[in-house]
This record gives structure tokens, sequence and C-alpha cells, in this order.
């Protein structure tokens, strides 16, 4: 039982290290900071393509991970003439990525993932570097692209049609 109680006591420290090392703070700021971003672009994006201003109301859910704890993020429906789109964060810590926002239309059901991710040979710090987001329409992260002008067009034509 001696051993036992030396590997718990031994991980839990590993745990704290390692949490006191990432700066999980500084993470979930930047996380919250990203998805004003993003949510920003969208909505300007979108005036500027002539949707009307009052087509968005923004969102708060919450959120509980294991390294970031519990909190509130934003997120975003927006009105399109074919139909709402909801804009939903899933989550910052994930395998693969920097964040997760599903993107639905809630009358269909028809969702996309759009998945944060470091841009290729960029080493710096998750809080200090920049994300790139993509999209990844169905189950899995095949068949992603770019979250541009572009891939917001095919965001949305995937999602309510064209």
């Amino acid at each position: 039982m001696a051993d036992l109680k030396r590997f718990i006591s031994e991980q839990q420290a590993k745990k704290h290290s390692r949490e006191r090392h990432v700066g999980w703070e500084e993470r979930k700021k930047r996380w919250l900071d990203e998805l004003e971003q993003l949510f920003l672009h969208i909505r300007h994006s979108l005036i500027d393509a002539g949707l009307d201003p009052s087509a968005f109301v923004s969102t708060s859910h919450l959120i509980s991970e294991d390294t970031l704890g519990s909190y509130t993020a934003p997120g975003l429906r927006v009105q399109m003439p074919a139909g709402v789109v909801q804009f939903t964060p899933i989550a910052s810590v994930i395998i693969g990525g920097l964040g997760r926002v599903d993107v639905e239309e809630t009358g269909r059901g028809n969702r996309v993932k759009l998945i944060a991710q470091q841009p290729e040979g960029v080493s710096a710090d998750v809080s200090r570097r920049d994300w790139l987001w993509r999209v990844y329409p169905g189950i899995g992260v095949r068949k992603g692209f770019d979250f541009d002008d572009v891939g917001l067009v095919r965001l949305f034509e995937s999602i309510v049609g064209e």
C-alpha cells in the first residue's frame, strides 16, 4: 500500500508541476480573446456582404475543462436568410488543436467544426503564437479547409445550403 500512496503522491506532484508550467490562466484568456475575434470577424464579414446587423445574437456557454476549470465562453447565433446558424465553443484543450467551435444549422442539424491550430513551423508558447482556424465538415478531420474568406463561404454553404 505504501508503494501505491507514493505513486499517487508522485502523480499529483507531476500534475501540479505541469499546471504551473503551462500557464493555464494565460491559455484561457487567449482562448476567450480568440473566440471574441473569431465572432467579430464573422459578424463584420457577413454585414459587409449585406446581412442585416440585427441578424446576430451573442450567446454564452458554460464550459468545464480539467485544466481550465469552469468558465463562460462567448458564442454567436446568426439568422441567415435560409436558417439559423449557431457557433458554440466546445473546448480549448483538445487533441490536435488549440480550440474547437461547433457550427450548426438549428433547423436541419448540419454541423461542421472549427478547429484552431498552430501554423506550420511555429513553436511559440500557445498564449503568444498565431492561431489558424480550419473548417472540418462531417466526422473526423479529413477534408478540412482554411477558414479564410473563401472558407467562410464554404462553411455557410455546407451548413445552410447553396
